[in-house]
């Protein structure tokens, strides 16, 4: 009997050992790149929340906590490139000639600090954006994710497929030039009082509401054209949903 224990105590060993093997491991990357004013920022990122501020700096600061394999973290990099003013970061940078048969990202999770004027160009696939204070233009894409910015410039390009978009325009952004998608999701915009623009709204099956006066100059089933708090037609807010609401917010 005693031998029989031994024997299911060894296989039970064997049996964990692949597990504890290719058991999730957690490591913490810190980088500080120079920028130059006005420049860009561009990110691409699998998996992981990714979370942007600006401030009254001249460099990015990148703090990213990975999450992998310990074969993983050792062949797929997070990269940090600096050409002229543009600063990329690709979070799943492969070693050339690994292969893996089976899941081959890493998990990053992302704290960058950038100049307050900095141009952003976000392509995320499995991650929330949150962009906090950052006055350049915007461009941020998500496939499944909700995109969040606050005291956002006024030229800003947000498209989520699966996720809400949460917008609330600086003080300064009275001539908003918004280009706003969502496939699954709502979409929440704040702006100024005094903005104005020509404003496009298209939806499959969303409604949408203004605290803003609307003067309406184009209406079918499905598409709107208006006039946002009186018009500016150089100045045009494009908002497109599938089955999700826009709210207009002052």
């Amino acid at each position: 009997m005693k031998s029989l224990r031994l024997v299911f105590a060894a296989a039970l060993l064997l049996c964990l050992v692949p597990v504890l093997a290719s058991a999730a491991e957690t490591e913490k990357v810190h980088k500080v790149v120079p920028l130059a004013p006005g420049g860009t920022v561009s990110l691409h990122n699998f998996s992981g929340a990714v979370r942007i501020v600006g401030a009254d700096v001249s460099e990015v600061t990148v703090d990213a906590v990975r999450t992998a394999t310990r074969d993983r973290l050792d062949h797929i990099k997070l990269d940090v490139q600096v050409n002229g003013t543009t600063v990329s970061i690709e979070a799943n940078k492969k070693d050339v000639g690994w292969t893996v048969q089976n899941d081959n990202v890493v998990e990053t999770e992302f704290d960058i600090q950038v100049p307050k004027n900095t141009r952003l160009e976000l392509d995320v696939f499995s991650s929330s954006v949150h962009v906090r204070n950052v006055a350049g233009e915007q461009s941020i894409k998500t496939f499944s994710g909700a995109a969040t910015v606050e005291d956002g410039p006024a030229r800003l390009k947000v498209k989520t497929f699966s996720g809400a978009i949460d917008l609330r325009l600086a003080a300064s952004a009275t001539s908003p030039e918004l280009d706003l998608e969502t496939f699954s999701g709502s979409i929440g915009i704040k702006v100024p009082d005094g903005a104005k623009a020509a404003l496009t709204f298209d939806s499959f099956s969303g409604q949408l509401t203004s605290d803003l006066p609307l003067t309406l100059n184009e209406q079918k089933k499905g598409h709107l054209k208006a006039a946002l708090n009186g018009g500016d037609p150089q100045r045009e807010v494009k908002l497109k949903t599938f089955s999700g609401d826009v709210k207009i917010a002052r």
